[in-house]
């Protein structure tokens, strides 16, 4: 039973990032949050590809994205079926 229940906590878990140590990236870039140069150690988002000079601006960025979302609206189910009518 506990060998179960760990396995479904290891499905749940994603990993988001590498984190490069003693590397640069094979192109010039710039870090998404601060416009800095990614020199040697980076931490690199694995979905965008986007780079990022340390940690600390990847989180700032991941924060910053959170808040930065509109609030999700309201749909009744009458205008919900009203748009797909008309489509």
């Amino acid at each position: 039973m506990d060998s179960l229940v760990s396995s479904r906590l290891m499905t749940r878990r994603q990993i988001n990032f590498v984190l490069v140590n003693d590397r640069t990236p094979i192109s010039p870039s710039l870090c998404v949050m601060c416009c800095k140069p990614v020199g040697i150690g980076y931490l690199r988002e694995i979905v965008t590809r986007l780079a990022y000079c340390d940690p600390g601006c990847y989180a700032n960025h991941r924060k910053s994205a959170l808040f930065s979302r509109p609030p999700l609206e309201r749909v009744t189910a009458h205008e919900a079926t009203s748009q797909t009518s008309m489509v």
